[in-house]
């Protein structure tokens, strides 16, 4: 399984909101903080702990995974 696609399977295990890719970049189709935090908890368990995340606008969470 490729790193997006395990990512994503994360994200859904722990939420139905939209999520996406775009450029190395996760988006999440959310500004709830308790959404956003739980997202990020689960990927630092799951995938990495290298992850920094913010809000993107007035509707999104971003995820930038470092290296």
């Amino acid at each position: 399984m490729g790193f997006e696609k395990r990512v994503l399977a994360v994200v859904k295990s722990e939420t139905d909101t939209g999520a996406y890719f775009f450029n190395g970049t996760l988006f999440l189709e959310t500004e709830d903080s308790e959404i956003a935090v739980r997202v990020f908890n689960s990927l630092s368990e799951q995938v990495t702990a290298a992850i920094a995340f913010g809000r993107v606008g007035q509707s999104e969470t971003s995820y930038d995974f470092l290296t």
